[in-house]
């Protein structure tokens, strides 16, 4: 084929060939399946440019529907290809868009490789030739000999290819491995009250959980059939039991009683103990002190979390060694039942989510195990079946967190898959799935969240239903009481009523989930915080309060931006924001008319913040240490006001700041709701934190009745210990 005059591509140490549909590295031709190479053909014509995935998919697989996954497929099918070193990664992943290639592309002629050298040989000649042959008996004999030789060569030849192209169509034709999938689904415990993201272990005959106890949390266990559910002697008072020995005789646990700093770090980290198991007397693994830590199956080695880093250490926590440097501290640490891989989470700095992380112990190597998931999916490990062939764990999708399932080991008899298999789709949220001893069931928690609206009556001194006990935080009311604002939990829909929950009208709809609504000054709008879509920043947005299309307070924006607060005029909203999760926040204020945006002096590090109504304060949280501080916005100083808050608000007459302790903390459940007066500087509680569970969105919200009642959502969930059984071909 005359391939001159089509162009071929060149990148790093690569040619791509259009016309041939060849991959050369220098030299030697890479092989790529044909659809990869596809893909790689439309990314390298759009170098430096987004690629938007359906713009991908219409190419590569025109009229024709095929699922998202298999251009993931594709794409890590090239990253393999074309290697990633530390200067190079050539094809880069634009989160909820699509992908880019890296590399500067040179556009060259195309050369037929067979004449390269530029050595062409033709023939024009005319000239007849006679060749006289020798028939003499040895020439005869001899060449018949050759024959005969040169026939069997061709036979072996044939034969040859013959075994190849049926070897090839034994593996074309060999039968595909049915995908893994839940037969029947059979609930263990029946309390209601388990402790949603406990960690379970195993020793086979019974199964240790996390429950809860009024505002306490114990451990427990059970039979994988069910039955009794036994106590465990807590031999701490906040213990959190990390993993089981290999051979079921003892708990690695943390003592978060016993918090101590560590060398150059900035929090301090609980040690670490080894508990006999079902109960006895703790020793300490030596000195160690670690935010989460696991056992290797042959019991010789621990992997824990110290700061953002990985690290190994003998059972006894001797010859402690840094594995490897993360971009955040790693948690739910779990090895491969071969002990040469361990998995763990490592939250994305650059927003909210987290994904699984994989450290390769030979290679000493550490890599995100699904590097083309969404980071919103906030996927946990759950670990490995016991022999190794399929790997389960959780991820979030819609609200709903499912089980999945990825085969890890290939067969020669028959064609197997290592695409993710949904192995749960609701209406439980399912989480930290622990596989069974028996290979075929995990285990895990199901949850299914629901929340009770509950106000303090003063003179009753108890808790009762507000609003008919509607699942409903972040309750706001306007200024003249007659109209309330919520978020309807879990489902994160921003919803407006009458005061008693008469006349409901939901004002946004999935994907997009509302936090913490404000009304405007006269009544007509609500500012509020919100996810546009899984994965996406945190935006301030406007909406009538009739309802209507929610509009960005601060369009052309890409930061993280939260806890709105209308000035008293309404010609303002003050926020914090950030440029990702990771990043420091600061105060800024925009102007409703203008969209003009602008920072405030010396408010950087603080966030949820709310404005005073005489304009000359602001009430916020430090970022880190979260101690409550009230800013001057003339003098552009900042005052404490207590060590912890969560939550600050003014009261409408500006007199009082309230706000309340971070809920879930050590000791935030002995908390409650306190006010600040701004005369006089003393402090007060207004509610104490009940005796029964609350819950939230986002935390734990508070708010107020007209009347001046506190509002909180007590915890009605339900959370159960189940068991799957699996068909796991």
């Amino acid at each position: 084929m005359d391939n001159q005059g089509k162009p071929m591509y060149e990148f790093g140490p690569f040619r791509l060939d259009p016309a041939k549909r060849l991959l050369w590295r220098d030299s030697e031709p890479v092989p790529l399946q044909l659809k990869a190479f596809e893909t790689l053909l439309v990314l390298v014509r759009n170098s430096q440019q987004v690629v938007l995935k359906d713009e991908l998919m219409k190419e590569i697989w025109p009229n024709t529907f095929v699922e998202e996954s298999n251009l993931s497929q594709n794409i890590f099918l090239l990253r393999k290809a074309l290697g990633i070193t530390a200067d190079r990664s050539y094809i880069a992943t634009v989160p909820g868009r699509g992908y880019r290639f890296t590399e500067k592309v040179r556009i060259v002629p195309n050369i037929d490789r067979d004449t390269e050298d530029g050595l062409v040989v033709e023939s024009h000649s005319r000239t007849r030739m006679v060749i006289q042959v020798d028939r003499s008996p040895e020439v005869v004999a001899a060449t018949t000999t050759k024959l005969a030789t040169a026939q069997q060569a061709q036979v072996r030849i044939v034969v040859g290819v013959a075994i190849v192209l049926l070897a090839a169509a034994a593996i074309a034709l060999r039968p595909t491995v049915a995908p893994p999938k839940v037969v029947r689904i059979r609930q263990i415990t029946h309390l209601g009250n388990l402790v949603h993201n406990t960690r379970l272990v195993t020793d086979g005959p019974r199964i240790y959980f996390r429950a809860w106890e009024g505002k306490n949390r114990v451990i427990r266990y059970v039979s994988p059939d069910g039955g009794d559910v036994l106590p465990v002697e807590k031999v701490f008072p906040d213990i959190e039991i990390d993993d089981i020995a290999p051979n079921g005789s003892e708990f690695l646990a943390l003592n978060l009683g016993d918090l101590h700093p560590v060398p150059n770090l900035d929090d301090p980290y609980p040690s670490v103990w080894r508990v006999p198991a079902p109960w006895g007397s703790p020793r300490p693994v030596g000195d160690l002190r670690a935010r989460d830590v696991g056992w290797s199956p042959d019991g010789s080695t621990l992997a824990y979390a110290l700061g953002s880093s990985l690290y190994l250490s003998s059972p006894d926590g001797s010859n402690p060694r840094k594995f490897a440097d993360l971009p955040t501290e790693p948690f739910h640490i779990i090895w491969s039942p071969d002990g040469a891989r361990v998995r763990f989470c490592v939250t994305d700095p650059q927003s909210t989510g987290f994904e699984i992380w994989q450290a390769d112990l030979a290679t000493h190597s550490v890599r995100p195990l699904f590097p083309d998931s969404p980071r919103a999916a906030r996927a946990i490990p759950g670990g490995w079946s016991p022999d190794g062939r399929y790997f389960f764990y959780t991820s979030i999708e819609d609200g709903i967190r499912n089980v999945w399932a990825v085969r890890e080991k290939n067969e020669v008899v028959r064609r197997t898959s290592s695409r993710p298999t949904q192995l749960t789709a609701g209406p439980l949220t399912f989480y930290m799935p622990l596989p069974g001893k028996d290979g075929k069931s995990i285990f895990a928690v199901g949850e299914q969240l629901h929340g009770q609206l509950v106000r303090y009556d003063s003179i009753a001194k108890q808790f009762v239903p507000y609003a008919q006990g509607i699942s409903a935080d972040h309750v706001t009311f306007s200024r003249d009481g007659q109209w309330m604002a919520y978020v309807e939990f879990p489902e994160g829909i921003l919803v407006r009523s009458r005061a008693d929950g008469s006349e409901r009208q939901q004002l946004t709809f999935p994907p997009m989930r509302a936090f913490s609504p404000q009304w405007s000054p006269d009544g007509t709008e609500i500012a509020f915080q919100a996810l546009e879509k899984s994965g996406a920043h945190n935006r301030i947005y406007v909406i009538s309060s009739k309802g209507g299309v929610a509009a960005e307070a601060t369009p052309g924006r890409d930061d993280q931006q939260t806890y709105p607060s209308w000035t008293s005029d309404g010609g303002s909203i003050l926020f914090s924001s950030g440029a990702d999760a990771s990043s420091k926040p600061a105060l800024y204020n925009v102007d409703r008319s203008s969209k003009l945006v602008s920072m405030l002096a010396g408010t950087s590090g603080l966030y949820l913040a709310q404005i005073s109504p005489d304009g000359r304060s602001i009430v916020a949280v430090e970022d880190g240490p979260q101690r409550l501080v009230l800013y001057d916005i003339a003098s552009h100083s900042v005052r404490l006001l207590a060590e912890q808050g969560d939550y600050p608000r003014w009261s409408n007459d500006g007199a009082y700041i309230y706000f309340s302790t971070p809920y879930f903390t050590p000791r935030g459940k002995m908390g409650g709701v306190y006010r600040w007066n701004v005369s006089t500087g003393a402090t007060e509680m207004v509610t104490k934190y009940p005796e029964f569970l609350l819950t939230g969105e986002w935390g734990v919200c508070y708010g107020f009745t007209p009347e001046g009642d506190t509002l909180l959502v007590r915890d009605v969930s339900t959370r159960d210990l189940y068991a799957l059984e699996l068909n796991l071909p």
